[in-house]
């Protein structure tokens, strides 16, 4: 982001920044575009404050220039100055680059990502032994350990410092967004597995976790909810620089700072406009079987059988309809396509169901989460009678640092007491880890006021208590790992897993509900 240059005291501080860097660095080259323009140092360049303004020069035997600059910004190989001259009418961008530097970081990053694995792993062993004093590797390792549940995604190193056994895992800044969280998941799993197969003397007493530092945020967040006490272990939490070679230890998140920053973090389902005349064609076409949804952040109006969208009303009253990837009948609605959308939804209709003609057939077996949410959203009472079935909100999206990710279920008890519902009916290491990032949200707002101000659950006082926690998927598809992460939730979280049955198309039943922490 670019800092802008306003007057003689960001002058001087600008100057101050950039003369730091570029001179006392060394090795800097100024481009215009791609095109080398010149080798910078003290003997041809210089930065200055002329009147209020920073003013950078450069010059060689048959030029001189002098450029005004209006901002800047810094990264690890480049400096951007926007400069202006003459009348200042027009504006350009200049380029300061450490080309050695430069070139070093475009290989690292051009690296495919076994290969930064590999790097990853060797640069943090000789990074921690480096900055810890009696600090050894005992093993290190990128690979699967499949007997306890342990991806091959994150670099496993087993420690010994000053007699103590600890175990480090970590993510390389090349893993994709998701892999990085999962880093809290694995390293519990790990710890708890690691220790089980060992006699008490030889237990890991200490978890560290290194991390990426533009995406630790949402680890530490987590972690601050975890107790490792539970697996009688200390969990502390790292930055890692994997180019630099640089670690630092990461302050805990404190309650303070987890509920009142980034309020941006909840985006609540929006009010739209009255589309009367398309809703009700659509609707008509299935009465009792479609489900409307507002979708929030692109002002969409969602139409869904059983959890399979189908079309979307947009706020200029255009409807685009069919399953993305698996429908033929697609298209922007119109009067001469009207039959093609209800052919669609009489597909849906028939293979959608728990007769359907055809168990494989894409309808039946696309987003079956989507669809067992539909049939509790529809029937709340199914897993606790004390629900409140006026008050259920669905797919709510919400942030977590940069990554966008949609609730299942939010609603009410009736003490007034939120209550997140967190589904899946596959097998998810994750969904220990997925319910607390999405409990974290939902206290955060409760706190700062978001339900009231945003009229939702309308004409109920909610409870001051933070929300309880449903973690729901059929009984036997529960992750084997699940309980192990469950317990380690903070006692601060009121957190039930509750077993439902396998045939749940044919009708929800909860055969189990327990406290997990």
């Amino acid at each position: 982001m670019m800092i802008p240059v306003t007057g003689g005291r960001t002058a001087a501080e600008a100057k101050y920044n950039l003369e730091s860097i570029i001179y006392d660095e060394g090795g800097w080259h100024l481009f215009a575009g791609d095109k080398l323009v010149a080798p910078l140092d003290r003997n041809n360049s210089e930065l200055s404050v002329q009147w209020g303004k920073l003013v950078f020069a450069w010059w060689d035997e048959y030029h001189s220039q002098n450029w005004r600059v209006i901002a800047y910004e810094i990264d690890e190989s480049n400096i951007y100055l926007q400069v202006t001259r003459g009348l200042a009418r027009n504006t350009t961008i200049l380029t300061l680059r450490n080309c050695s530097i430069w070139e070093k970081l475009r290989e690292f990053n051009s690296l495919m990502l076994p290969e930064r694995r590999k790097l990853f792993l060797r640069l943090l062993a000789r990074t921690l032994v480096a900055r810890f004093d009696d600090l050894s590797i005992l093993r290190a390792t990128k690979g699967a350990d499949r007997s306890r549940s342990v991806p091959g995604k994150y670099a496993r190193l087993t420690i010994r410092k000053k007699g103590e056994i600890i175990l480090a895992i970590g993510a390389s800044s090349a893993e994709i967004p998701a892999n990085i969280d999962g880093v809290a998941a694995a390293g519990l799993i790990w710890l708890g597995g690691f220790n089980r197969a060992k006699d008490p003397k030889s237990q890991a007493r200490h978890l560290w976790f290194c991390l990426p530092p533009e995406n630790s945020r949402t680890v530490a967040e987590r972690l601050s909810l975890i107790d490792a006490g539970r697996l009688e272990s200390r969990i502390a939490c790292f930055e890692f620089d994997e180019r630099r070679e640089e670690i630092i230890a990461l302050s805990p998140a404190t309650q303070y700072e987890l509920f009142n920053t980034n309020t941006r973090q909840m985006l609540w389902p929006l009010d739209h406009e009255d589309h009367d005349h398309l809703r009700r064609r659509i609707l008509s076409l299935a009465p009792g079987s479609i489900e409307v949804r507002q979708r929030a952040g692109d002002e969409a109006e969602c139409y869904a059988i059983n959890g399979l969208e189908f079309a979307c009303l947009g706020a200029r009253e255009t409807v685009k309809f069919g399953v993305a990837g698996y429908s033929s009948k697609t298209g922007v609605l119109d009067r001469s396509n009207f039959n093609a959308l209800a052919g669609l939804v009489k597909d849906i209709l028939l293979y959608r169901s728990v007769s359907t003609p055809d168990p494989d057939h894409p309808y039946y077996r696309l987003r079956p989460e989507a669809w067992l949410e539909s049939m509790v959203r529809r029937n709340i009472h199914v897993l606790d009678g004390r629900l409140n079935q006026a008050c259920v909100y669905s797919q709510i999206p919400s942030w977590r640092g940069a990554n966008r990710s949609v609730l299942d279920l939010l609603t009410i008890n009736d003490e007034n007491r939120l209550v997140v519902i967190e589904i899946k009916v596959r097998e998810d290491p994750q969904l220990p880890m997925q319910g607390l990032d999405y409990w974290l949200c939902i206290e955060q707002a409760r706190l700062l006021g978001e339900f009231e101000r945003r009229g939702l659950f309308p004409g109920i006082e909610i409870a001051n208590r933070s929300p309880l926690l449903y973690l729901v998927a059929p009984q036997l598809r529960f992750h084997r790992t699940f309980s192990e992460l469950a317990r380690c939730l903070s006692s601060e979280i009121e957190a039930y897993r509750i077993g439902i049955n396998a045939n749940w198309r044919m009708g929800v039943r909860v055969h189990s509900i327990e406290r997990v922490n």
